[in-house]
Order: structure tokens, then sequence, then C-alpha cells
């Protein structure tokens, strides 16, 4: 079962959005990082994310490569993550694997989910 990698994953919910086309774009200016960027504005951060079906993930990112996901719909995995150039791809224990497109503008991150919807992850202090 593939899902939005970690986060991503989490393309859990597995419901179709109807969604505007706006929201399976990046925003305008949004650039494709190294995976070293991307791993610097990941590790050892937590991030919520606001699906547009209403619900929300919560992603946690250690240095060490693991990751912890809930859901507000009460979904919970585990797993290993890792990135690419303008990817972040994760194996979770549930959801298996996959790699999604990320892009960042200024210092926000942004993720393609599997069923194309783009999300921002807003880091939790």
């Amino acid at each position: 079962m593939k899902h939005t990698s970690v986060l991503f994953a989490l393309a859990l919910s597995g419901v179709a959005l109807a969604q505007s086309d706006n929201s399976k774009v990046f925003p305008d200016g949004a650039s494709t990082a190294t995976a070293a960027e991307l791993q610097q504005h990941l590790a050892d951060k937590a991030f919520n994310i606001k699906l547009g079906d209403g619900t929300s993930w919560h992603v946690e990112y250690k240095s060490g490569g693991a990751f912890a996901l809930t859901t507000s719909s009460g979904f919970s995995d585990n797993g290993q993550w890792t990135t690419e150039d303008g990817k972040i791809c994760g194996k979770g224990r549930k959801i298996g694997s996959s790699c999604n497109e990320a892009r960042i503008k200024d210092s926000a991150i942004f993720l393609k989910r599997d069923n194309g919807e783009v999300v921002q992850f807003v880091e939790q202090n």
C-alpha cells in the first residue's frame, strides 16, 4: 500500500478529496530543495499538516532517520525517513514506502501527497 511518505504517508485517509486545482500546485516561488536542505529543514522537528478534508497529521522527524506520525482520525505509524533532491521519502510499518515531491518557499515546506494535494508543513514550536 503506497502512501505519502511519512508524512506523507499520510495519504492514509485514503479519501478522494474534491479540491480546486490550486490545491494541487505548489505555491508560486516555491523551489526544489536539495536533499541536504530538506534534511536540515526536517531533522529534529515536529510539524502539523492540515489536509483539504479538514483532518490533520502530526509528524515528528528525528535526525537519526526515524519518524512518528499521528492523525486526527486516530491512525498512527512510525518508520524511517530520508530525503532526495526535491523529495521526502519514508517507509512506515503500516503505510509502506513512498517518495513525494517537496518544495520550499521562504522557510516553509510543501509536499505533494500521493493524491496530488499539496500540503504545507507548519512547524510546531
